[in-house]
């Protein structure tokens, strides 16, 4: 089955009369549009997961433990942010400076280039 039949399946789902499979499919496709607002887009493997377990065919736990399976049983780690709430005084000639610039117009290059486009009038 294809990823937007598999999606379109477990929308179906959260229209259902029974209000246990209408409540699972919700809070699938919730945290599914939280991927989708983060510009992330789950495989149709944890779509065809998400349809049994909204279907009773699988638990929450048999969830987790395929996922585990399929995807190695690694811990997300959180990458490191500098800018995690603590303030760094960085001189204006530090190259540091660059390095955050060059991140910061990869992140926003639509506001990078109005604000160059401002230096240059």
């Amino acid at each position: 089955m294809a990823y937007e039949e598999k999606f379109n399946e477990l929308v179906e789902l959260s229209h259902s009369e029974n209000s246990e499979i209408k409540e699972k499919a919700d809070a699938w496709l919730i945290g599914i549009g939280l991927q989708g607002a983060a510009e992330l887009k789950v495989s149709a493997f944890l779509l065809d997961l998400a349809i049994r377990n909204v279907k009773g065919e699988i638990t929450r736990d048999e969830v987790s433990q395929r996922l585990k399976e399929h995807y190695g049983n690694t811990e997300y780690v959180e990458p490191k942010s500098e800018l995690n709430g603590g303030y760094e005084i960085i001189p204006p000639d530090s190259p540091r400076i660059k390095e955050i610039e060059e991140y910061n117009r990869k992140l926003r290059p639509a506001l990078y280039a109005e604000l160059d486009k401002k230096k240059r009038t």
